[in-house]
């Protein structure tokens, strides 16, 4: 865990895939450079829960979503499937579709979002669609034959969830997505 009452800039929770996992996304992202595509660095693909922005002290903060967290039980989920942000047909991010059969990350992200209310925490109201940024694109593309040829593919196998992460992205532009997100914190679920 972080130092006591240190602040984090850009806080998010996120699940972060397992190796085998990581190695199936792999498969799917061409050894040759794209101008279109800017392909995500696997030391940065997660399934991101909630961005949280600035938290001034962390260490309450995480004892908090760690203790409510806690009463949450494993599920399992599988990448399956792609989509794009905005719109398929003038695209500016690529992701993996996420399958939560259980719906574990949707409880998840409600006792984030929970947390962060009692925190003083303003977060961005948005449609929650769990997903793993693949790429991003230097100019809107049509993706519709990407996502066609990913429709209903499982990527990898499923994984049981048994804690989330809680990291800090390093400042924008920093190492031109390349850095690691910094690991604050494992928020482990029911045991």
């Amino acid at each position: 865990m972080s130092s006591a009452n240190t602040p984090l800039r850009r806080a998010f929770v996120a699940v972060v895939p397992p190796d085998e996992v990581v190695d199936a996304i792999s498969s799917l992202v061409p050894r040759e450079s794209s101008r279109l595509m800017q392909w995500t660095n696997p030391t940065r693909w997660h399934v991101s829960i909630d961005f949280l922005g600035r938290i001034s002290n962390a260490d309450i903060f995480t004892q908090d979503l760690a203790a409510r967290l806690a009463e949450l039980d494993p599920f399992t989920i599988r990448l399956r499937g792609a989509g794009a942000f905005t719109d398929a047909r003038r695209a500016e991010i690529f992701w993996l579709g996420v399958e939560d059969a259980e719906c574990g990350l949707r409880a998840a992200h409600l006792l984030v979002l929970e947390t962060a209310r009692d925190y003083g925490l303003r977060i961005a109201p948005q449609i929650f669609r769990p997903h793993l940024t693949l790429a991003r694109l230097s100019r809107k593309a049509d993706l519709r034959p990407d996502i066609a040829a990913l429709e209903r593919v499982a990527i990898g196998e499923p994984w049981l969830v048994e804690g989330l992460s809680f990291l800090e992205a390093p400042k924008p532009g920093g190492g031109r997505g390349r850095d690691p997100y910094r690991h604050v914190s494992t928020l482990r679920l029911k045991s």
